[in-house]
């Protein structure tokens, strides 16, 4: 399945948001990776899927995974086990849990809500990055 506009634009933002804190990004899955430089390798699966974007730093939390999710993904089944997954994943000899990190629609944050609460995931778990939609293509520009 080939991603979107709107799913590039998301992920594009995630691996902005990542470097900002800190994460040297390792590993990316988005036709505008240009933008961040250097070649990347596509991300390795965590768990059972494999995150748009991943990356790590040096202080705790040492590893950060980057998911972007749609507003026609954001309730299906494939993204509730994701975030799951995500949310759960550990890393290091210490099992520290990754930051997650979670760009969305920025009308999709309620949907997200009851998604994440529906699953069991804390909302301090996950970041979300709501993206305006005035910065998203419109429907008929995917």
């Amino acid at each position: 399945m080939s991603a979107t506009k709107e799913h590039e634009l998301i992920v594009a933002m995630v691996a902005r948001y990542m470097r900002k804190r800190g994460y040297d990004l390792v590993a990316l899955d988005c036709s505008l990776s240009w933008l961040f430089g250097d070649a990347f390798r596509l991300p390795p699966a965590i768990v059972l899927h494999r995150p748009d974007v991943l990356g790590v730093r040096k202080e705790a939390p040492l590893v950060c995974i980057g998911e972007a999710k749609t507003r026609g993904d954001i309730r299906s089944a494939r993204t509730r086990h994701q975030l799951k997954d995500f949310a759960e994943a550990k890393a290091g000899d210490a099992g520290m849990r990754c930051e997650v990190i979670v760009g969305i629609p920025a009308d999709c944050k309620q949907a997200l809500k009851q998604v994440l609460s529906s699953l069991g995931v804390p909302p301090e778990r996950i970041t979300v990055i709501p993206v305006p939609r005035p910065l998203l293509p419109e429907r008929d520009e995917q």
